[in-house]
């Protein structure tokens, strides 16, 4: 084969893995594993189940890359994005502004792409194996990132010591994930669509404010 026959069989195999990935992601988000069929996905997709076992070795490999190009998404926003503001701040940025940087980070994350949350609530309610299965390649090294800043913070003396970092992470990826993964249901409570980009901002901005409330600087000796 030539080589420009190579890279067009290669492009080709990457646009079909692409395009499974795109329909299981939307299948599994409205669905779950249990509650989506491997036939929707294909007949969507176009493709033959041979190509599923081919790129993917099953329907349960199939689940699992689709949660994993989700972190994969969710890390890169997260590196790109902390990149982009240490050096709009000349690299500068104290343990406080790092913790409030990464809780917006998330945020906006989670705002700008609502099908994490389904997945993992997905995911949670099938026992959260897939999750698990994804701590060493990825979920464990964004919480280590976390943790870190959460603990620098902690030693630097603008958060509260007796704050368990694990605990704390989780009530703040709890206290963002709620609102998007239940905002259908919230419109009695805020009286207008919880998803339009106003209230969206009052949101963010109410998560930020109490967050910082956590936040002390430090008392000078």
């Amino acid at each position: 084969m030539a080589a420009q026959e190579k890279k067009a069989a290669k492009r080709d195999a990457v646009r079909t893995r692409a395009k499974i990935l795109e329909k299981a992601t939307h299948f599994f988000a409205r669905s779950g594993f249990q509650g989506t069929s491997l036939a929707e996905i294909l007949d969507k997709a176009k493709v033959n189940k041979r190509m599923v076992y081919h790129y993917f070795g099953s329907k349960e490999g199939l689940y699992r890359a689709v949660h994993l190009e989700q972190w994969k998404l969710l890390e890169t926003w997260f590196g790109e994005a902390l990149t982009r503001s240490t050096q709009a701040n000349g690299f500068s940025l104290g343990s406080e502004e790092l913790l409030m940087e990464a809780v917006s980070i998330f945020h906006e994350f989670i705002a700008s792409n609502q099908i994490f949350i389904r997945l993992l609530m997905w995911d949670g309610l099938e026992g959260g194996k897939v999750s698990r299965s994804l701590w060493q390649d990825i979920r464990g090294p964004i919480y280590e990132r976390m943790e870190m800043l959460v603990k620098d913070a902690q030693d630097k003396g603008v958060l509260a010591s007796d704050l368990k970092a694990d605990h704390l992470i989780v009530s703040l990826m709890g206290e963002i994930s709620f609102y998007f993964a239940y905002a259908n249901s919230l419109r009695d409570v805020y009286m207008e669509d919880p998803l339009s980009p106003a209230a969206v901002a009052t949101r963010k901005e109410q998560v930020l404010l109490l967050f910082r409330k956590l936040l002390r600087r430090p008392t000078s000796s």
